[in-house]
């Protein structure tokens, strides 16, 4: 009998000691899992407005407008076409980020892609041709998981033949950023398709 209880109290510290490491392991799962930031997927993808597109030389074309007071002149627009999706299972009414562009690059018109009409995009502090953008600051209402917004930079490079360079992704918000794939279609359909918007005219590229 005492050889009986010692063998039982020798199995019931094991099962107490390994039900106790396995409780904090678990626990600490937990933690990590609620503590770890919400993904959001980015996608930048570039094209020159009037370089080639499919294989097919355009020739060199100059694109001025006016606001009335000042004429501005265009030859190496670039356009860059970013997506940014919430791939978390957080819902944000409000969701603040900030494109930070490569040094010289300045985005001069941004055009705005959402699911529908309660899908809402504001910048904070809005790019004008007299004033162009190096850091666009964005507010999405509401970034609810799944949705995507799809945002169109018409930008200038300080160079005619300079490609546009890297756009950066932050955030006041406690996010990871991810990346997507890339879609070469989609954003070569997206150039055909630039529209530019100056008071009641458009210029359009298709």
């Amino acid at each position: 009998m005492a050889s009986l209880s010692w063998y039982t109290l020798f199995f019931a510290t094991l099962l107490f000691l390994g039900g106790s490491a396995i409780g904090a392991l678990a626990y600490a799962f937990i933690v990590a899992y609620r503590q770890r930031k919400p993904r959001v997927g980015c996608r930048v993808e570039r094209a020159p407005l009037f370089e080639s597109l499919g294989g097919t030389a355009l020739p060199r074309a100059q694109l001025e407008i006016s606001d009335g007071e000042q004429t501005y002149s265009y030859d190496h627009l670039q356009l860059a076409q970013v997506q940014v999706q919430n791939q978390s299972k957080q819902d944000f009414d409000r969701f603040e980020f900030g494109l930070t562009l490569s040094a010289q690059d300045v985005v001069i018109q941004l055009e705005v892609q959402t699911a529908d009409r309660h899908h809402r995009v504001t910048q904070l502090e809005p790019s004008t041709f007299s004033q162009p953008q190096a850091q666009v600051d964005l507010s999405l209402q509401p970034f609810n998981r799944d949705d995507t917004y799809t945002l169109r930079l018409l930008s200038i490079t300080a160079q005619p033949n300079q490609r546009l360079g890297e756009i950066t992704f932050s955030s006041p918000v406690a996010v990871r950023f991810v990346d997507l794939p890339l879609l070469e279609e989609t954003l070569k359909d997206s150039v055909k398709s630039t529209t530019i918007s100056l008071g009641p005219f458009s210029f359009s590229f298709d």
